[in-house]
């Protein structure tokens, strides 16, 4: 498997996306939201989900020094995520249930589709769900007209 670098990318549009994300790697691309609801419940947990390219004890002398709790990245994480969906109303169940359904990043309705670049991006949308939406139309209009 090629060795990608989310902390560099800078256009999600072209990448083919990768198995496993580390808390370094996340930037909230929709690949990255994606993988976030596949896993949420293990991240609910407290565990982040287990690198399936790295063996059990990656550090030979067999220590680790933790600057915090373990549990308390995949918190952030899926609180982070689980506000942004909050913040998309109704229409976010229909995102989580075809991830739910292992629907492919290409065979999302366009509804779901809608929340997850609404929910996607380094920080959260200052603007509500519907107004996101609306200012998506705007500029989609002002775009065919010019």
């Amino acid at each position: 498997m090629p060795e990608l670098d989310c902390r560099r990318c800078k256009r999600w549009q072209g990448c083919i996306g990768k198995d496993w994300f580390s808390y370094a790697d996340l930037r909230f691309c929709p690949l990255q939201v994606l993988w976030i609801l596949e896993h949420k419940e293990t991240l609910r947990s407290g565990c982040w989900p287990q690198d399936p390219y790295e063996s059990s004890n990656p550090d030979p002398t067999g220590r680790s020094i933790k600057t915090e709790a373990s549990f308390v990245k995949p918190d952030i994480v899926i609180a982070e995520l689980e506000e942004r969906l909050r913040r998309a109303g109704p229409q976010a169940e229909l995102l989580i249930c075809q991830v739910e359904d292992s629907r492919s990043f290409s065979n999302l309705s366009s509804g779901a589709w809608e929340v997850l670049m609404y929910v996607k991006g380094s920080r959260r949308k200052d603007t509500t769900f519907s107004q996101w939406q609306r200012q998506k139309r705007y500029r989609h209009k002002m775009n065919t007209q010019a």
